[in-house]
């Protein structure tokens, strides 16, 4: 967004593909390429698929289809055998019979996705006002053309009802909601369209990573909502829960050298079901920040700055004691040392530096 940094679009890209090298692009070509791309549909089969490139996911997990929805403005896709966000554990225990089968395939519309397109689609309807990016759209599947303006619309319009998991059963008429799989209530799904349906109801931290970028699309109050149910349920010592802790599958101690007949957690399955992982703190603090008249005006005796002072000075402790001078990977519960996390991981440092300059 910094326009005295924007000339970069204008940088010559050369493109690898399978080895050979294509003619430079520019990188505005390039981000307009994509954007057309996905708009149009991208459906293949993973190259040299199979044991080669993965040996436990099955055949079908090596399909990719993925498409923009033209009456939500949703990019949608995957399937239940495919790892399709970061959120990417794939099952190995043949003994346990998890083997082949994604822990959290979060097909359908992933909420980050979401809130990451409609930060892309609004940025470059902004520039292209501007006059520094000459597309203003995209061509659909059906023929019709898109603006960017109109596809930020599109998903800001669609959001609240189809991702918002209200408070009272007697309101999820007004909304896209199973009232018969609902567990949690007052937060944001974690997807919307999945294809076994009840994983879009799972409390997950990803909705703060769309809410802190893109916080357009959220209604105020909701995203208030959800934030305190986080604060309460979710939020570790350092990390997030990948899982509530109320949930059947919530598993927070990890270790892929388990090698029981527990499906749950041998070999790892359990990677982002519970763990705590801390890169995504900072993205539930920039929330925080963003909403924080709205959160203060639900919790009177909470001040939102001298919150977030309070939390991160526990990062600070743990960057001096740590032999690393870094930030690790993951926690177990409740902020637990966990032998299997990377010690010092530039995501979680790089996300909290990106929380302190905002």
């Amino acid at each position: 967004n910094n326009n005295n940094n924007i000339d970069i679009l204008n940088e010559d890209v050369i493109v690898k593909f399978d080895n050979h090298e294509q003619k430079p692009k520019k990188l505005f070509e390039i981000i307009q390429e994509i954007m057309q791309k996905h708009s149009e549909g991208i459906h293949f089969r993973e190259r040299n698929a199979g044991k080669a490139i993965d040996a436990h996911m099955k055949d079908e997990g090596f399909n990719l289809n993925i498409f923009l929805d033209e009456n939500t403005g949703f990019i949608k896709g995957g399937n239940q055998y495919n790892c399709g966000t970061w959120m990417d554990k794939m099952g190995e225990s043949e003994k346990a019979g998890n083997k082949g089968t994604p822990a959290t395939p979060r097909d359908g519309a992933a909420i980050e996705i979401t809130g990451l397109l409609a930060s892309t689609v609004k940025w470059l309807s902004e520039i292209n006002k501007k006059g520094i990016f000459k597309y203003n759209g995209v061509r659909a599947s059906s023929g019709k053309f898109l603006t960017y303006s109109d596809w930020f619309e599109k998903i800001k319009n669609n959001f609240h009802f189809y991702y918002w998991v209200p408070e009272k059963q007697e309101d999820d008429k007004n909304f896209s909601i199973d009232s018969s799989i609902v567990n949690i209530r007052g937060i944001y799904k974690d997807s919307f369209g999945s294809t076994n349906n009840w994983p879009d109801y799972q409390f997950r931290p990803n909705q703060f990573v769309a809410m802190s970028i893109c916080p357009e699309i959220f209604n105020e109050n909701s995203a208030a909502i959800s934030i305190l149910h986080a604060k309460s349920h979710l939020l570790g010592p350092l990390g997030m829960k990948t899982l509530d802790s109320r949930d059947w599958s919530y598993r927070p101690n990890y270790d892929p050298s388990n090698d029981t007949t527990d499906q749950k957690v041998a070999k790892g399955f359990n990677y982002h079901q519970g763990p705590e992982w801390l890169w995504l703190t900072p993205f539930f603090l920039r929330s925080m920040l963003k909403f924080s008249q709205q959160v203060q005006d639900l919790q009177k005796n909470l001040t939102v700055k001298l919150e977030i002072w309070r939390i991160i000075q526990r990062h600070k402790n743990h960057i001096f004691n740590s032999t690393w001078g870094g930030l690790t990977e993951l926690t177990n519960a409740g902020g637990a040392f966990c032998s299997a996390s990377c010690p010092t991981q530039a995501g979680s440092s790089g996300c909290l530096l990106e929380l302190l300059e905002e």
